[in-house]
């Protein structure tokens, strides 16, 4: 049996970074206090609970910003994830596999799928039922879902919030059927969801009008729907007589870009398809204004030294802090995008950042070239997209220093 909310269990989830957190030092809060206070929360609800409206790709989140509560709603969201066995997908582990699917020289079609308003759509009365139903989680864990969810709902707040943890674990739950129901089809050869972005291949016998239909009809009884102006469907026949050259069809997906090729035949007289994997245009861009940023922000500081830290921060990899899941992880251009084989990207990075130091065409060049002397420019392009992704390069910052160089790209 899983532990009830009590207070030596909501100490259990507290994290050291919490108590550095605004409302804990000015109430000079400590750990036992942190957990006495998390500990009223659970007897007595979420009516304080403090929510910040923030954007994440460009939609509206919330970010709570009362420690008591948060730390209520992480160790919930403990309890239901170990009460469910919920795990995310793995994003690296799906590039992977859809990867290999598509080089079988085989008749495939592929299906993208985004379900609308995912967060927003979800029934929250609909699943608390589900989740209070769970014979292994507390009922005292339940009771502060339904306060949660009351409160919530008091404030307009319609579904799911973005950008709380516990939402991404009750999201996951919500889906399960569709996830059980998805798996049974008969015309599927392989399926893959990440959050609400769903893709499909199957062995292009079905009716493709007839099978979205049934995708449609899978999330009708979860209250939720397909958005249409983001549904994709390619064919990706076999041709027995090709070079592989000609493209497909193109597609992005969790950040990178696919472009499936004709099948053609290898040493071993098997047929296959070359399947290009490439960073996505959109991942492209916002890199490339982060770079435009760091430059914009060194025009105003001249400090070189900054600028060199965050040229490394954009090509290169390093080890965060995970305060959400309590864990060191990497993450960088290499560890964010380790499927791509195609440096295609990477090349045009190195040359839009070779453009912005040693060109004379764009006005931020110009102003750049009348700062610096050349030959300091020329010592930035030490920095490669291209070369650091191939030899994984990895640089260390500090948590506060990785704050204060990435401030910029938010700010600006």
């Amino acid at each position: 049996m899983l532990p009830g909310m009590n207070r030596e269990f909501l100490s259990t989830c507290i994290h050291g970074r919490d108590l550095l957190n605004d409302d804990c030092v000015v109430g000079h809060y400590d750990a036992d206090e942190l957990a006495r206070r998390a500990a009223t929360i659970v007897q007595y609800g979420f009516a304080a609970l403090k929510l910040e409206q923030i954007l994440i790709k460009r939609k509206a989140a919330q970010c709570v910003r009362t420690t008591p509560h948060a730390v209520v709603l992480r160790a919930l969201n403990k309890l239901i994830r170990q009460a469910t066995q919920i795990r995310p997908s793995d994003r690296d582990t799906i590039i992977r596999r859809l990867t290999t699917v598509l080089q079988e020289g085989v008749p495939h079609r592929l299906y993208k799928f985004d379900i609308k308003a995912f967060f927003e759509s979800v029934d929250t009365k609909r699943l608390f039922e589900q989740v209070a139903n769970i014979p292994t989680l507390p009922r005292n864990a339940t009771l502060v879902l339904l306060n949660y969810l009351n409160e919530l709902n008091s404030r307009g707040i319609i579904g799911l919030p973005r950008g709380v943890p516990l939402s991404a674990t009750l999201s996951e739950f919500a889906l399960q059927r569709f996830d059980r129901e998805l798996s049974l089809l008969p015309e599927i050869y392989f399926h893959a969801r990440y959050v609400d972005d769903i893709v499909i291949v199957t062995s292009a016998r079905e009716n493709p009008r007839e099978f979205a239909r049934k995708i449609r009809r899978l999330l009708t009884p979860l209250g939720l729907e397909l958005n249409h102006q983001k549904t994709k469907t390619i064919e990706i026949p076999v041709q027995l007589k090709s070079d592989g050259k000609a493209i497909l069809g193109r597609f992005d997906y969790l950040g990178y870009a696919f472009a499936v090729h004709e099948s053609t035949r290898n040493g071993d007289n098997r047929l296959f398809r070359d399947v290009k994997v490439t960073i996505a245009d959109t991942k492209i861009a916002r890199l490339k204004a982060r770079l435009c940023c760091s430059i914009a922000v060194f025009l105003r500081d001249g400090d070189v030294g900054k600028l060199e830290r965050r040229l490394q921060l954009l090509t290169g990899n390093y080890n965060v802090r995970d305060f959400v899941k309590n864990r060191s992880r990497n993450t960088g251009l290499y560890c964010n995008y380790r499927r791509v084989n195609s440096l295609a990207a990477l090349t045009q990075l190195d040359a839009f950042l070779r453009s912005i130091l040693v060109g004379n065409r764009s006005r931020l060049s110009k102003r750049l070239a009348a700062k610096i002397s050349l030959d300091v420019r020329k010592s930035f392009l030490k920095f490669s997209f291209e070369r650091s992704f191939r030899q994984r390069t990895f640089y260390n910052f500090s948590t506060a220093e990785l704050s204060d160089l990435r401030r910029c790209w938010r700010d600006g």
